[in-house]
C-alpha cells in the first residue's frame, strides 16, 4: 500500500467527536450528509454497491461500524477486528468518512451526525421484520433530526452466510447438525416459537446465590512460607442461581416470577431487587438466621482468560423455617396451577426441603428440574428427590450420580432415569462435548457443542436449563429446543460470570447468523 493511499485512509478514520467538528464545516459548504451503518463484518460486492447507491443521494458518505464489543452475532463473531473494519471501509473511494460508534445501535450515532439521508438495504424495509426492533427506533431517530431514511434495492449479499461459508470455525458436527436442522425446521419458524415464548406464565423455584469475583494479580510465593500469594484487585458481584435463571428467562417470556429465599439482613438485598429484571414478580422468603448464600471465586485474569484459583461459600447455613415452609406450600397450592412452567432450580443449598420439593412434584404445571451437585452439598442432592418431572437437565456426572451407576452407558442410565421419573424429556450437557436430548417420541439426540471458545464456564449449564425449559413446555420438540439452549450456553461461556441474560435480540441475531 502506497504512503500517501494509507494516510488518505487514516485521515477518513474519525471519532465521533472528531465527525461532529468535520460535518458542521460541510454543512456550512452546503453538503448533504448521508449516513450508513452497520457491522461490514466481511466486506464483499453488495456492501461496495450499497455504499455507491448511498453516495449517490448526498456528497458526504459517512459510515458508522459497530464497534467489536458489541457484535452480538454469537461465538467468533466478528471474524475480524474493528480495526480492520475501519481500514477496509476507509479504502473505498466512495466513502468520505468511517466513525467508530460507542453503543450497541445506530440511535445515539445518527443523533450526534444528524444525517439528511440514512440508507438501508431493502431487507429492513420492512420493520416488523426486524428481530432487533432496531430499525424502527433508528427512523425515528432520523426523523427526528430532520433527516429521512432511504432503502436501497438491489442485489443482497450476507456477510453471515458468506462468514458460515468460508471462515467460519464451527465444528464438522455442528455444521452437519445445522444442515440437517435446516431440513426440518426454517428460520420463520424458529424465530415465530421463539416470539410464542413471551406468553408462557413461568415460576422460577428454588436457591438464591450471589456470585463474587475478587480478580487478583500473582505475587508468588511467601516469603515466610511456602504457600502462594496474591493481590486483590477489583472484584464483580453478579446474580446466581434461580435469580439469574429468572433474569434469562424473562428475556423471552412477559410473565416470570420467582420464588426463593435470601437473608433478611443480607447485604446484597438491594442490589438483588435491582439487578432482577424489572418483569420478575419476586417472591421473597428472608431467612432470619442466615445470609444469602455467597460463592466467592479468586480468580487470574488475564486479558479474556480466566484462571480461578480457589473458591469460598458462606452465608446460607439454614433453609426456611417450618413457618415459612407452610408459606411457601401454601403459594405452591393455590398458586401452582396459575403457571405453564414450574422450572426447579435445586442448588441443594437448603432451599428445598423434603415437604416442598413433595409439593412442587404435585404441581399440575409443567415441571422441568435440575438438581445440581456441589462442593456444598456433597452429592445428596439428585434429581431422584422428585417424586416426577417432565423435563430433567443434568450434567452427565449428576446424571450418574442420580442412578448410583459409574460405569454404564450413559444411554443406558438416561432411560433408566427417565422411566423412574416418569420424565418426557431429558438433556445430558457434557461440556465440550455437547448435549444428549433424550425423549419417548425422539429419542436420542445429540447435539453439538457451539462454542469454538470459552472465556467462563461458569452459568453456561443455567442458561442452557432456561432455554430449553422454556421452549419445551410450550411444546417445541426437543430437538429444537435443546439446539436453542446450547446457543444460549454457547453465548454464556463467552462473557465472565454471570454479567448480564442471555437477551433474546442477541440470541436471534446468533441464530439468523447460523440458518444463513
Amino acid at each position: 500500500m502506497s504512503k500517501s493511499l494509507e494516510l488518505s485512509m487514516r485521515n477518513k478514520i474519525k471519532s465521533l467527536l472528531e465527525i461532529s467538528d468535520a460535518l458542521e464545516t460541510d454543512r456550512q459548504s452546503g453538503h448533504k450528509i448521508v449516513q450508513c451503518h452497520g457491522v461490514f463484518d466481511l466486506l464483499h460486492p453488495g456492501h461496495i454497491r450499497h455504499f455507491k447507491r448511498a453516495k449517490a443521494r448526498g456528497s458526504k458518505l459517512i459510515v458508522t461500524v459497530t464497534p467489536d464489543r458489541f457484535v452480538n452475532k454469537g461465538p467468533g463473531r466478528p471474524a475480524f477486528t474493528e480495526m480492520l473494519r475501519l481500514e477496509s471501509i476507509a479504502a473505498l473511494e466512495d466513502v468520505d468518512y468511517v466513525v467508530l460508534n460507542d453503543s450497541p445501535d445506530a440511535v445515539s450515532a445518527i443523533k450526534k451526525i444528524r444525517p439528511n439521508i440514512y440508507v438501508k438495504g431493502s431487507e429492513y424495509a420492512d420493520h416488523a421484520s426486524d428481530v432487533t426492533g432496531k430499525i424502527s427506533e433508528e427512523a425515528k431517530a432520523v426523523e427526528m433530526g430532520g433527516g429521512q431514511i432511504f432503502y436501497t434495492d438491489d442485489i443482497v449479499f450476507s456477510s453471515s452466510s458468506l462468514l458460515n461459508r468460508y471462515f467460519d470455525s464451527i465444528s464438522p458436527e455442528a455444521a452437519h447438525f445445522l444442515n440437517h436442522l435446516k431440513s426440518q425446521f426454517t428460520l420463520e419458524q424458529i424465530v415465530e416459537d421463539i416470539e410464542s415464548l413471551k406468553n408462557q406464565r413461568v415460576l422460577i423455584i428454588g436457591d438464591a446465590i450471589i456470585d463474587e469475583y475478587q480478580y487478583t494479580e500473582p505475587l508468588g510465593q511467601s516469603g515466610k512460607g511456602l504457600h502462594m500469594v496474591a493481590k486483590c484487585m477489583d472484584k464483580e458481584v453478579f446474580l446466581g442461581g434461580t435469580l439469574i435463571i429468572a433474569n434469562h428467562v424473562a428475556q423471552f417470556s412477559d410473565h416470570v416470577t420467582i420464588l426463593t429465599a435470601i437473608g433478611k439482613e443480607c447485604p446484597y438485598r438491594s442490589f438483588i431487587k435491582t439487578a432482577l429484571d424489572p418483569k420478575v414478580n419476586q417472591e421473597f422468603i428472608y431467612l432470619e438466621e442466615t445470609s444469602t448464600l455467597v460463592k466467592k471465586r479468586y480468580v487470574l485474569k488475564d486479558g479474556k482468560t480466566l484462571s480461578k484459583l480457589f473458591e469460598t461459600y458462606s452465608g446460607q447455613e439454614k433453609g426456611p423455617s417450618p413457618q415459612q415452609t407452610d408459606h411457601i406450600l401454601e403459594y405452591l397450592k393455590t398458586h401452582g396451577k396459575d403457571f405453564d412452567l414450574i422450572l426447579a432450580a435445586d442448588f441443594g443449598n437448603g432451599f428445598t426441603n423434603c415437604p416442598i420439593i413433595h409439593a412442587i412434584s404435585e404441581c399440575p404445571a409443567f415441571l422441568a428440574v435440575n438438581t445440581q451437585t456441589n462442593s456444598g452439598n456433597r452429592g445428596y442432592n439428585t434429581v431422584t428427590n422428585y417424586r416426577r418431572a417432565d423435563y430433567i437437565s443434568l450434567n452427565e456426572p449428576e446424571l450418574r450420580l442420580a442412578a448410583h451407576d459409574k460405569t454404564s452407558s450413559v444411554e443406558g442410565i438416561t432411560i433408566d432415569i427417565a422411566d423412574f421419573m416418569n420424565c418426557k424429556g431429558i438433556s445430558v450437557t457434557r461440556g465440550v462435548n455437547g448435549v444428549l436430548c433424550f425423549s419417548k417420541e425422539e429419542e436420542f439426540v445429540s447435539i453439538p457443542a457451539f462454542a469454538t471458545q470459552s472465556i467462563d464456564r461458569i452459568g453456561a449449564g443455567d442458561a442452557y436449563l432456561s432455554l430449553s425449559a422454556l421452549c419445551l413446555s410450550k411444546g417445541m420438540p426437543l430437538k429444537l429446543a435443546g439446539f436453542l439452549g446450547t446457543l444460549a450456553a454457547a453465548m454464556s461461556v463467552q462473557i465472565i460470570g454471570n454479567q448480564e441474560p442471555i437477551r433474546k435480540a442477541s440470541l436471534l441475531k446468533y441464530l439468523i447468523r447460523l440458518m444463513k
